[in-house]
């Protein structure tokens, strides 16, 4: 444990560039190091040597992956840049969300088209295979197509999957448009290890839906647990077991891995099959799970951690927890220092080391309770005394437990996911044991399928189904009770801004739009995209913020690509008050719309409709009061588009005027220009009409915006920047940005001034009232 903490440190160093450990002169005071710390056996040197080798093997690592030349060459391009790759591939199954095959290209010479550029220098590509086209099979391959970086997170909060790839160790993505086999080879048995691994995962997936089929969303939450394909469950279902703080075991993790080894002994050990060669098979079955999960991190971590747990007993020397987790963590960074960075690896060394140290003494502490009366003999006891004492030490021992681990766990998940769940200490006192009977049953329903015993497969494949429902109920009841979770994020730059309100503007694909106005301590916010869109960006991003709770919504007009994520944000936020537009939803709008499906509901919540002129106070501070005034649209508006009838307020914050104008368009800004309103702003916020290409010259003049602000998406025409737009910005030296380009925009407005940030490109700019 000790050479493992020390080889943190390193990786850190490193990491931080406190020291630069790719240099010779460091290679050779490692080496020397290591040596006399070998030869002369004084184990005081261990550390600083395992720190320094540490330090050089992530250095190494990182010039493998973030200083790639390839990586750097593709962060001069402004996009995917034609390329010609030559590389083996390997299939990689855990990635076909998007109905393309992927595959991991270890790659032997890259080509730039354009440029000319060539690159010799190994690199890991991810792969997505033409549409149709399933994984070609081992060999050499000759690939052409779209190279590729992965997209930087945009919003705060949000999964960054560029991040996430360098430390997975690839180092771009390659759309490939046509393949052909340059010769034989490659990772032939590895490939074909890879696909009997896939073969038998699908066989499990099917095997545990036997009989089932009634019921798919159960199903989904079986194969989640058994294989982790949490792709197939339900989101209210995975929203439970996350705010219960039970979420470990929804997928597979290292958890059902030492599970799964305590079943497979406890199943040798009844039938009486000698310790060592239990020992052996439960090794093999825990890396054989893993390999079958597809070797996910969390299994292959739990499946080291076991196996070197175990092999102290096979070796007749006395296991040590400790010592178990030191030399497994020792073991995977030197394999892979990246994965010191992934919640992941933290949570599964963290906690459990942490929950080692804190159990023992909660038990000392707390076991006296659970034991027989001190002056009783344990002879004279009664089986009704000795049974209680049983259960009661069964419950200290759970609580301690839990209790234990979820105080190791707090400052990770509090890091990481900025929660905090205090049910969690209660609800894995009852879904950690209904999650362990649930692998049993999956098991022996594994088993009967295997001899072909379908009767008494049917038989174990309910009695898991009555377990997983019993599972899916404890964690919905757990996540409800109040206090059950909250988010709290000290650090968070909207809790921490003494500015009296801030305005971020979220960057969403599709010509999606959400924006969230902070004012003082509520929270407002101004459209929420569609669902995916609130799952994905503004839950994380509010969440990663410390919000819990939303004062009100204002809903542009009847389109999913805005308003989708609202049954979402009600079922999250306790009754945030909700306003549209009168005129919605319109008269055509289908009833399969956001707003018809939201008001055709039993219970229907309550919707204000405003009306051209009328005004919200959305704070009443004497210093900084904030107003929002609806000017469009009028009643009996012309045009059959529901953009044409989307809400444009004026909001007054303070000295500021914000003109959020959501899709309107050509026609909103006409009949904005026909009427009397003062259209004059410092802020002009916009997405993107369907069918209007160019804003109207007009009204961008009435309006003298000091500083623009569009949501876009050049992926799609009907969602491109308009080139009008950029022209006129540039002609009135209007600074303009476009959150596809800048990432999320944040405005803090003060009383004297206001402050500008983006996220992806770190532009900053300050304004003064006008």
């Amino acid at each position: 444990m000790a050479l493992a903490l020390a080889a943190v440190c390193g990786i850190l160093a490193s990491e931080w560039g406190w020291l630069h450990a790719n240099g010779t002169w460091f290679l050779l005071g490692t080496t020397a190091l290591l040596a006399a710390a070998l030869l002369s056996g004084r184990a005081w040197l261990l550390p600083p040597a395992c720190l320094m080798v540490f330090a050089f093997v992530h250095a190494t690592r990182i010039d493998e992956t973030y200083g790639h030349p390839l990586r750097l060459a593709l962060q001069q391009q402004e996009g995917p840049v034609q390329a010609t790759v030559r590389g083996s591939l390997l299939p990689e199954y855990d990635s076909t969300a998007d109905g393309r095959a992927h595959a991991l290209c270890e790659t032997q010479q890259i080509e730039i088209t354009q440029s000319g550029s060539a690159f010799s220098q190994p690199a890991t590509l991810l792969v997505r295979l033409p549409k149709n086209i399933p994984f070609p099979g081992p060999g050499v391959y000759d690939l052409h197509g779209m190279l590729s970086l992965p997209r930087p997170a945009s919003n705060p909060g949000t999964f960054d999957s560029q991040e996430y790839a360098l430390r997975m160790g690839r180092v771009a993505r390659f759309d490939v448009e046509k393949l052909q086999r340059a010769e034989g080879g490659g990772e032939v048995w590895w490939c074909s290890f890879l696909e009997r691994a896939e073969r038998c995962r699908q066989w499990i997936s099917h095997q545990l839906g036997q009989d089932l089929d009634d019921d798919p969303k159960t199903v989904a939450v079986l194969r989640a647990m058994a294989l982790g394909v949490s792709a197939e469950a339900d989101d209210e279902i995975e929203d439970a077991f996350r705010n219960s703080g039970t979420l470990h075991v929804f997928a597979v993790s290292g958890l059902h891995v030492a599970m799964l080894g305590a079943i497979v002994l406890v199943a040798l050990g009844m039938v009486g099959t000698r310790r060592d060669v239990s020992l052996w098979l439960v090794i093999f079955v825990v890396f054989a799970y893993a390999f079958v999960t597809g070797w996910r991190p969390s299994a292959s971590r739990a499946a080291f951690m076991v196996a070197i747990y175990l092999s102290s007993a096979l070796l007749d020397r006395r296991s040590s927890l400790e010592n178990s987790l030191g030399a497994a963590a020792l073991l995977l960074l030197g394999t892979d220092s990246h994965q010191l960075f992934m919640p992941g690896f933290q949570l599964s060394f963290g906690v459990l080391w942490l929950s080692t140290i804190g159990a023992a003494p909660l038990l000392r502490r707390f076991t006296r309770f659970a034991q027989l009366d001190p002056f009783l003999p344990p002879q004279l006891a009664s089986w009704q005394q000795r049974t209680s004492s049983q259960c009661r030490l069964w419950l200290v021992r759970t609580v301690c437990v839990s209790l234990a681990a979820w105080l190791g766990s707090l400052p990770f998940i509090l890091g990481h996911f900025q929660a905090v769940t205090p049910v969690a200490v209660i609800a894995n006192c009852v879904l950690v044991p209904l999650s362990s009977l649930c692998l049993a049953a999956t098991t022996l329903s594994l088993c009967a399928a295997a001899v072909r015993l379908t009767g008494l497969q049917i038989i174990f494949n309910n009695l898991n189904w009555c377990l997983a429902r019993a599972m899916i109920v404890s964690s919905a009841w757990f996540a409800a009770l109040p206090g059950a979770n909250f988010h709290f994020q000290p650090g968070a730059v909207l809790a921490s801004s003494s500015a009296p309100a801030v305005w971020h503007m979220l960057e969403l694909p599709r010509g999606g739009s959400a924006s969230h106005l902070r004012i003082g301590s509520e929270h407002w916010l101004f459209d929420t995209g569609d669902e995916a869109a609130f799952r994905r960006v503004l839950r994380p991003y509010l969440h990663s913020n410390g919000v819990n709770q939303v004062t009100g919504v204002f809903l542009s007009h009847n389109d999913a690509d805005h308003i989708g994520g609202l049954p979402a944000v009600l079922s999250t936020f306790q009754a945030p008050k909700i306003y549209a537009s009168a005129q919605e939803p319109g008269p055509r709008d289908s009833s399969r719309s956001p707003l018809r499906r939201l008001l055709d509901q039993p219970h229907p919540p309550s919707l204000h409709g405003l009306r051209t002129g009328e005004s919200i106070a959305l704070s009443e501070g004497a210093a900084f009061k904030v107003k929002a005034q609806m000017l469009h649209p009028a009643p009996n508006l012309p045009g059959e588009s529901g953009d044409d009838r989307a809400m444009v307020l004026l909001l007054h914050l303070g000295p500021w005027r914000v003109l959020w104008m959501s899709d309107a368009g050509w026609r909103a800004e006409k009949a904005l220009c026909a009427s009397a309103a003062d259209l004059g702003c410092d802020i002009l916020i916009r997405s993107q009409h369907e069918d209007d290409r160019a804003p109207s010259a007009e009204f961008l003049l009435r309006a003298r915006p000091q500083l623009i602000l569009c949501g876009s998406d050049p992926r799609d025409a009907q969602t491109a920047l308009p080139a009008s737009l950029v022209d006129h910005a540039t002609k009135h030296h209007i600074p303009l940005f476009d959150t596809w380009t800048a990432g999320s925009v944040e405005v803090q407005f003060d009383t004297a001034e206001l402050r500008l940030s983006t996220t992806r490109t770190r532009q900053h700019l300050t304004l003064k009232p006008r």
